[in-house]
């Protein structure tokens, strides 16, 4: 792992060959997108999001 953020309920993890979007729901943290990239001066664009 590259780097860790955590804002309140939600993360984000940094890691060698993808970035994940996690939230934290009662029963723990969960993946809620994947395969994230940057976009100049914009949200990262997710290949998988969930909810």
């Amino acid at each position: 792992m590259r780097a860790t953020q955590v804002y309140g309920r939600q993360a984000l993890l940094r890691m060698a060959r993808d970035t994940l979007f996690l939230s934290q729901f009662n029963d723990g943290w969960k993946i809620v997108g994947a395969g994230c990239e940057p976009q100049a001066d914009m949200p990262y664009r997710c290949s998988l999001k969930g909810g």
